[in-house]
């Protein structure tokens, strides 16, 4: 992966106290979920949105998106998408994944609505251990 950041408005890349701001915020995660480290993942932050990514294999990589609740709605869904695109022009990159659990319904329409399509189900340990179901959803690089 390319560390850099996208060429949007107060955007970060692999910043702990801005990734933490959205994380560790109730609506989202919660104080529990504060991280130290951002190990070996791209982590693009705008204020109240995180995006992350981490390497699967060559040329195939997983992401994560969350967004505090007042950030949420349309305004959120179009800085996605200019992530997204930004991803597509500046990565190594031919595919996208992302596990969602299959009661996130909030999560599973921003995904879908900054391009990614529903793949396949699988049934994986939640935050807390206990098996969840979960969607994993895929996009492909534009041709």
């Amino acid at each position: 992966m390319i560390f850099a950041a996208p060429p949007i408005a107060h955007a970060s890349v692999n910043d702990i106290d801005a990734i933490n701001a959205v994380l560790t915020h109730p609506g989202v995660y919660g104080p529990e979920r504060a991280i130290v480290d951002v190990e070996d993942r791209l982590i693009v932050t705008v204020p109240g949105i995180v995006v992350g990514f981490r390497t699967v294999r060559d040329r195939v990589h997983e992401c994560h998106l969350a967004a505090v609740p007042d950030k949420r709605g349309r305004e959120t869904v179009q800085t996605l998408r200019r992530i997204r695109d930004w991803w597509w022009e500046s990565q190594p990159s031919d595919l996208l994944i992302g596990a969602i659990p299959d009661t996130a319904r909030g999560a599973r329409y921003v995904i879908t609505a900054t391009g990614f399509g529903r793949w396949k189900e699988i049934n994986c340990p939640d935050a807390r251990g206990m098996p969840q179901n979960h969607v994993i959803y895929r996009m492909e690089r534009p041709q």
